[in-house]
């Protein structure tokens, strides 16, 4: 899928996303595929990156389950959605070191310098207003606290041009991005061109958004995501406004540790730690 144009105002995309994540039971269906295997490796990157006796945000945390993991590792957790639904089934393991509330990372309805640490998984590519949700992570975040930031790449070049290769090899495509061949290498040529412009000829990040498909019968797939997130203009944004970038990216597995390693900015998933 390349880049649609967004045809509606920030405002009114902001509201239509926050009823969709509110009432779709697809959706909710579909977050219970984020059990604790799946979240093992962001939470294992968070404690990683936390001091003892942390007090942790952990925004966008959907069913609740990495909150509860970090939490059981012994930090104070707030784990924050937007979706009351998508919270319900969390609440029955709140205790005084775990607390759930429903909130929108455009708005936190925290005092300044809050948190030791401010993590997400998978939430930065669903926000129609990264700067403004950056803005707020920082204001929270305390001086000498860490941002992490855990997800899909959605400029990277490497993700369509493996689409292409195992389309190439007769397997089947990767639903929404790279169904079929022609639609993969078409996303690859443009992430090529998106890599080499953000991180070679511009200096200030440009995020760039889409129209999140919104459907009843929510498909999954990133396909609602608003934001083509990439971790250059992440770490363009934190670096001007006084952050030190600790990791560029984290890989898992071997192939996973050599791309992270040698080509960060290069990485399918993006795994970020900063420090204010």
């Amino acid at each position: 899928m390349l880049e649609t144009p967004v045809s509606e105002t920030p405002l009114q995309l902001r509201q239509r996303m926050r009823e969709f994540y509110e009432t779709s039971e697809t959706y909710k269906v579909l977050l219970a595929a984020h059990d604790e295997a799946y979240l093992r490796h962001y939470v294992e990157l968070v404690i990683r990156c936390a001091p003892a006796d942390a007090k942790i945000l952990d925004l966008g945390c959907g069913n609740g389950i990495s909150s509860r993991l970090l939490n059981q590792a012994d930090y104070d957790v707030v784990g924050t959605d937007i979706s009351p639904l998508f919270l319900k089934e969390a609440r029955n393991w709140e205790n005084q070191k775990l607390r759930y509330q429903v909130c929108d990372v455009l708005e936190l309805p925290f005092d300044n310098d809050s948190f030791d640490v401010l993590c997400s998984n998978e939430l930065i590519e669903h926000l129609p207003d990264v700067e403004t949700a950056l803005k707020e992570m920082i204001r929270v975040v305390r001086n000498g606290g860490k941002v992490v930031l855990s997800g899909p790449n959605l400029c990277s070049p490497l993700t369509p041009f493996f689409d292409w290769v195992r389309l190439m090899c007769g397997k089947p495509g990767r639903p929404v991005w790279g169904e079929t061949k022609q639609q993969a290498w078409q996303q690859f040529k443009r992430n090529c061109g998106l890599y080499i412009k953000k991180r070679f000829l511009t200096k200030t990040p440009h995020f760039i958004y889409r129209d999140p498909d919104l459907q009843v019968d929510a498909i999954g797939g990133d396909a609602d995501s608003a934001y083509y997130a990439n971790p250059i203009d992440l770490a363009q944004f934190f670096k001007i406004n006084g952050f030190s970038i600790v990791k560029k990216a984290v890989g898992f597995g071997i192939k996973g540790r050599i791309i992270a390693n040698m080509f960060p900015y290069l990485s399918p998933y993006i795994t970020m730690v900063v420090q204010k």
